[in-house]
C-alpha cells in the first residue's frame, strides 16, 4: 500500500441511511482488540458516501441477539469516482514582505525593555511618516545627561595627556639640543684647564730643580712643588673621565628616559583619545534612542501587531507592555507578496513535496477557497515546547492571486495535494482491516451473511482508499466491520496462506 491507512476514530459515521429503517448513529461501547485498525488521519471527520449506505438491523431490537452481536451494521456500495488524496493541516496568513518595525532602545538597568506609551490602532491603514509608536524615553534622556558628562569628562582628559605629551616632547629636545652641548663643552673646558695647570706646575717644578742645585730653593718647596704637579694630573684625569662618561653612558641614559616618557604619554593620549570616542559613539547612540523612542512609518502600509501567543510567556503588544531591546513590535506587510504559513506533522512529512498544489479555505470565508502552491518546507522541526509535544515542520504556501481582503493573521486551513487518480474504485476508509500486512473486508453475500475477502489498495485520503483488486462495482462492504470481527478473525489465513474456500460465509448476523 502506497501510503499507511488512518485508523477509523470512534467519532467517525455515515450522514444519513438509505432503506426502510432510520436509524441514528450510535457510537461504539467498546472496541474489539483482535487485528490492528487502520490509523484516521482525522480525529473526527463526517464520511461523505459516494454510494448509498445501508443500515441493516441484527437479528430483531438491539439488544435482543442471544449471540451479543451488535444490533447495527452499516454498509457501503462500492463504486467508481475520481480519487484526491491530501494532507490538511492549518496555517496562518502572512505576508513574505514584511517591512518590521524593531525595538531599538536598551532596557533601562533593572528593567526588561522599555513600554509602550503610545500605540496606532492595528488594523490602521497609515501613510508615510505617520505616527507608529511612542515608547518611555524618561530613562533614555537621562541616561543622555549622563552621557554628556562624561563625554567633557573625556574631553578634558585628551587635553591633558596632549599637554604632557607635548612637553616629554620639548624636553628630549632641550637635553639634545640645549643640555647635553653646555655639559659637553663644561667638561672639555674642564680637561683643558686641568691640563694647562699641570703644564704650569711642570715648568714651575723645573725651574725649582735647577735653583734647588744652586741652593736657592729648599727641598721642602720642591716637593711641595711635585705634589702641586701630581695634584693636576688627578684633575686631568678627572676632567677626561667626566667627559667621556658624558658621551658614553649620560647622553644614551638621558635620552632614553625622555624617549620613554614621551611613548608613556603618547599611550596616556591614545588611551583617553579611544575613551572620548567612545564615549561620543555611546552620546550618538543614545541621541539615536532618543529619537527612535518616537517611531514614524518608514513607508504607507497597514499595521499587524507581532504578536506571539507560542512563546512560553504570550508576548501582547498593547500600550503599557514593556519590549526587549531587538524585538519586532509591528510589521507592515506586502498585501502582493501573501503566503500561509503552516505546520506539517511528522507522519505528513513524507507524503508532501515542494510544488505541490494546495487549496486553501479561509475560516473567516470557506465558501471561496484560494489556489496555492507548496513554496517551502523547513529541514528542521520546531523546538518542541513540552516532553510529548507533536514533532512538526515549518512549511510555507505561496497564495495564487491573493484577493485584496486577504489579511495577515487570518486562519486557514490548507489541503495539500498528493496524489489524485481518474474513474477508480474506492472504499471508505473505515471498511478496511490490516492484518500482518494484509487488507480485508466484509462483504455482503446475502441477506444476513457476510464474505471475509482479501484485498489489494492504492493511495488513500482522509475519507476512502483506492481498491486496485478484490472488489467490484456494486460489492456491499461493512462500514463498521468490529461489531462481526471477533467471528471472522478465526478465519483469517496464516501469514503465507491463501484464505480457504470454506471460509466464504464467515459470519451471519442473524437466525
Amino acid at each position: 500500500m502506497n501510503d499507511q491507512l488512518p485508523t477509523r476514530s470512534s467519532t467517525d459515521g455515515p450522514r444519513g441511511s438509505v432503506g426502510d429503517l432510520a436509524v441514528e448513529n450510535q457510537l461504539l461501547s467498546q472496541r474489539r482488540n483482535q487485528g490492528s485498525w487502520l490509523k484516521f488521519s482525522v480525529s473526527v471527520t463526517v464520511l461523505a458516501v459516494v454510494g448509498y449506505l445501508v443500515v441493516d438491523q441484527l437479528g430483531g431490537t438491539a439488544g435482543a441477539d442471544e449471540e451479543g452481536d451488535s444490533s447495527l451494521v452499516m454498509i457501503h456500495e462500492v463504486e467508481k469516482s475520481d480519487f484526491e488524496a491530501f494532507v490538511t493541516e492549518t496555517g496562518d496568513v502572512e505576508s513574505s514582505g514584511n517591512l518590521e518595525i524593531v525595538c531599538e532602545l536598551e532596557a533601562a538597568p533593572g528593567s526588561m525593555g522599555t513600554r509602550i506609551l503610545e500605540l496606532v490602532a492595528e488594523g490602521a491603514i497609515v501613510k508615510k511618516n505617520d505616527f507608529l509608536i511612542q515608547f518611555d524615553d524618561t530613562a533614555v534622556k537621562q541616561r543622555l545627561i549622563d552621557q554628556e558628562t562624561l563625554v567633557a569628562t573625556d574631553a578634558s582628559a585628551v587635553v591633558e595627556a596632549r599637554s604632557e605629551l607635548e612637553k616629554a616632547l620639548q624636553a628630549l629636545n632641550e637635553y639634545v639640543g640645549g643640555t647635553f652641548p653646555v655639559d659637553k663643552e663644561t667638561f672639555e673646558a674642564d680637561l683643558l684647564t686641568a691640563r694647562s695647570l699641570v703644564k704650569s706646575h711642570t715648568d714651575t717644578l723645573e725651574h725649582m730643580q735647577k735653583m734647588y742645585r744652586k741652593g736657592f730653593v729648599s727641598r721642602l718647596q720642591l716637593e711641595t712643588q711635585r705634589e702641586n704637579v701630581e695634584i693636576g694630573n688627578k684633575s686631568v684625569r678627572v676632567a677626561q673621565i667626566k667627559l667621556e662618561s658624558l658621551l658614553k653612558y649620560t647622553r644614551a641614559k638621558s635620552v632614553a628616559a625622555f624617549t620613554a616618557d614621551i611613548a608613556k604619554q603618547q599611550a596616556i593620549q591614545t588611551a583617553a583619545e579611544r575613551k572620548l570616542d567612545l564615549s561620543r559613539q555611546k552620546l550618538a547612540d543614545l541621541t539615536d534612542q532618543k529619537a527612535n523612542c518616537r517611531i514614524l512609518a518608514p513607508k504607507a502600509g497597514q499595521v499587524v501587531y507581532a504578536n506571539d501567543y507560542e512563546r512560553r510567556e504570550n508576548v501582547v503588544i498593547e500600550e503599557g507592555a514593556e519590549i526587549r531591546q531587538r524585538q519586532v513590535v509591528l510589521r507592515l506587510p506586502d498585501p502582493t507578496q501573501m503566503r500561509i504559513a503552516a505546520k506539517i506533522n511528522d507522519s505528513k512529512l513524507n507524503r508532501v513535496d515542494v510544488g505541490n498544489a494546495v487549496r486553501i479555505v479561509l475560516d473567516i470565508d470557506p465558501d471561496l477557497p484560494l489556489e496555492g502552491e507548496l513554496s517551502e518546507i523547513s529541514p528542521f522541526p520546531f523546538p518542541r515546547r513540552w516532553h510529548g509535544a507533536p514533532i512538526e515542520y515549518g512549511a510555507k504556501i505561496r497564495v495564487n492571486n491573493p484577493p485584496k481582503s486577504l489579511r495577515p493573521g487570518q486562519r486557514a486551513k490548507v489541503h495539500i495535494f498528493v496524489d489524485s487518480k481518474i474513474n477508480v474504485l474506492q472504499a471508505p476508509i473505515q471498511s478496511i482491516v490490516e492484518r500482518d500486512g494484509k487488507y480485508y473486508c466484509l462483504v455482503r453475500k446475502g441477506a444476513r451473511t457476510w464474505k471475509l475477502r482479501q484485498v489489494e489498495v492504492g493511495p488513500n485520503n482522509d475519507s476512502f482508499v483506492v481498491v486496485e483488486k478484490g472488489l467490484e462495482v456494486g460489492d456491499q462492504v461493512a462500514l463498521n466491520p468490529e461489531l462481526l470481527w471477533e467471528d471472522t478473525t478465526r478465519d483469517i489465513p496464516e501469514p503465507g496462506k491463501e484464505l480457504p474456500p470454506e471460509a466464504a460465509d464467515v459470519a451471519r448476523t442473524g437466525p
